[in-house]
């Protein structure tokens, strides 16, 4: 049985269209979160993070039928999988430029993303601050191996001289 070059190629490109218009969508809602987490509005903010959840997931799933193609045409898993699997459907490189754009929307998503992550950690430290300044509590957070923090701890005894 012999695989039609054809087929794949427009299974690809089916793919990246599908995934580019994601990326496009989820460029707007992180844009639209931005401004949501800037505020207080604690129903906007859950209401654009179930936005922002369900794009990824689509982009996740799309991610593996692009993934589970490669590695069913015995290309590998990898970007090399990937550029191998190019260069073999579409010598033309379309499929290529169109991938390298998704790339950079993904790119762009995370930027935005990481944006608002430290808008909400801000956020989150001042709260932090003030609820340690109603409780009397000054004493900064401790951070585990992650980087999570543990909140204060409260004096324990490290030895006994």
């Amino acid at each position: 049985m012999s695989i039609d070059r054809s087929d794949v190629r427009q299974h690809l490109d089916s793919l990246l269209a599908e995934e580019a218009q994601l990326l496009l969508e989820l460029e707007r809602v992180l844009e639209q979160e931005t401004d949501i987490v800037r505020g207080d509005d604690t129903d906007a903010i859950q209401r654009i993070g179930s936005n922002r959840h369900r794009c990824v997931e689509r982009l996740s799933r799309i991610g593996l039928e692009r993934t589970d193609t490669v590695r069913m045409l015995s290309f590998g898993a990898d970007r090399t999988g990937m550029e191998k699997l190019f260069d073999w459907a579409d010598p033309s490189a379309a499929l290529r430029t169109r991938w390298r754009a998704n790339l950079e929307l993904a790119r762009r998503c995370k930027a935005l993303n990481d944006r608002n992550g430290a808008i909400v950690a801000a956020k989150l430290d001042r709260v932090q601050q003030l609820l340690g300044k109603l409780r009397g509590t000054t004493a900064p957070p401790v951070y585990g191996r992650r980087g999570s923090r543990y909140g204060s701890l409260g004096p324990r005894e490290l030895g006994r001289a």
